[in-house]
């Protein structure tokens, strides 16, 4: 195993994909890969890493197509995924491997750790799970922490606030009436 592919293994066993033992074996077919995981957790995503530095791009999309063939005829319902490592394959070689799977071509990986796990992350995010919010200062009565920074706008604006319970219309027939009561002075002196 290339130290490229070892860096997406282990990113992926972070986000809790376990490593399938290789060969692959499909209904009695074996399917050569750098690696196999599947995951994360109890799903059932089967992702092949291919290197593709020493292997010709024919040959990456036949192991795969065998593999999404296998599956077809073992009626499995897994979601399938690839991950190309290295030099990115020919486009018709890509579109052919899009007909059966996700393909995620990360690329060259960057030597430096911090770099790596950036680079992977960004490639490899759809296979991870979403972070969390963090809902700490969340706040938890928008129209209070509304009243609270609306102090310096006089009271007539102010008072539009009491109105969005009732909804938009309400709101839009206060505003109105405001305009009304604040132009009629100058509709009066125009006249």
């Amino acid at each position: 195993m290339s130290a490229p592919v070892e860096r997406v293994v282990a990113f992926l066993a972070n986000a809790g994909f376990h490593e399938l033992p290789l060969p692959l074996v499909i209904r009695q077919s074996t399917f050569e890969f750098a690696a196999v995981m599947m995951g994360p957790g109890d799903a059932s995503d089967i992702v092949l890493i291919a290197d593709t530095v020493d292997a010709r791009d024919a040959d990456v999309v036949r192991r795969i197509q065998g593999v999404a063939r296998a599956l077809d005829l073992a009626r499995s319902r897994n979601p399938l995924t690839c991950v190309l490592v290295g030099p990115r394959p020919h486009p018709d070689h890509l579109s052919r491997l899009m007909q059966v799977c996700r393909v995620l071509p990360v690329g060259t990986i960057p030597s430096g750790e911090e770099h790596s796990e950036e680079h992977l992350s960004n490639w490899l995010a759809v296979l991870t799970p979403l972070d969390q919010i963090d809902t700490e200062g969340a706040v938890a009565d928008p129209m209070a922490e509304l009243m609270s920074r609306i102090d310096d706008l006089t009271p007539d604006v102010q008072a539009l606030c009491e109105n969005v319970p009732n909804g938009p219309s309400a709101v839009e027939a206060a505003v109105n009436e405001l305009l009304t009561k604040s132009l009629s002075a100058a509709w009066g002196d125009k006249a």
